[in-house]
């Protein structure tokens, strides 16, 4: 009952299917935060799938295809998320003002970096060769929702509602320990110095991203979570498709 409930919250705070992560516990919520790699590793294998079934028909699709299915069964919220973090964080005023913009709908800055995360991301795909861009595809999205398990851990939930405020600041060790488990345990079996790398890449996006979000708010929100995860994922797979195109 309980792993079924964990893995309730995780699948419906991570996909489009949000339904299960109303009908649990506030504790399962935060308990779910274990499997978050898990499930991000289970959709980058619908996204990886979907550009090998795409790349059959036509090669030149196979990299935004994959990705398209990623932010299909992401709900399109970290990429929203994005675009609403940029309006509060990168642009000036007092945190007031910082934490109204995180909250309202996304200006041409924000709307312009999160179109711009997303082509990246796309270009990235089609770069990387095939077997290359399913692992990328496999580990980008887990590292994403492993960095919402860090950013969870410790993290502060000054701002934070709705179900975020179940989960800032609420990660026990044993949720991070085993999150990062995984999703490390994973991203190294690529290979250790790409795997390192990778890994280094994606928690100095994780660090920054909250440093940023405490100095500019004072904490973190659940846009910030969405933020997080996509800033990840695009910086894992740009960095992938860079070491790809360095070893031709």
């Amino acid at each position: 009952m309980a792993l079924r409930d964990d893995l309730a919250a995780a699948i419906g705070c991570l996909t489009v299917l949000r339904g299960p992560a109303a009908l649990v516990s506030r504790e399962a919520l935060a308990s779910g935060l274990a499997l978050y790699p898990a499930v991000g590793l289970a959709v980058g294998a619908f996204g990886a799938g979907a550009a090998t079934l795409a790349g059959t028909l036509s090669p030149p699709a196979a990299g935004p295809a994959g990705i398209l299915v990623l932010v299909a069964l992401a709900g399109g919220w970290p990429t929203a998320g994005l675009a609403a973090a940029a309006e509060a964080l990168l642009r000036t005023g007092p945190p007031a003002t910082a934490l109204a913009r995180l909250r309202a709908g996304p200006g041409a800055l924000g709307i312009t970096l999160a179109v711009t995360a997303v082509a990246a991301r796309a270009a990235a795909a089609v770069v990387l060769p095939p077997p290359a861009r399913t692992t990328a595809l496999l580990i980008a999205p887990m590292l994403g929702a492993w960095a919402v398990v860090v950013q969870c851990y410790g993290g502060t939930p000054a701002h934070a509602r709705g179900i975020a405020a179940s989960l800032v600041g609420r990660a026990r060790f044993r949720e991070f320990a085993w999150a990062s488990v995984v999703a490390l345990g994973v991203t190294l079996s690529v290979g250790e110095p790409i795997g390192l790398v990778v890994v280094l890449i994606a928690s100095l996006a994780t660090v920054g991203m909250r440093v940023l979000a405490h100095r500019r708010l004072g904490g973190l929100t659940g846009r910030i979570l969405a933020a997080t995860r996509e800033l990840v994922e695009t910086a894992v797979l740009v960095l992938l498709a860079a070491l790809a195109a360095l070893h031709r």
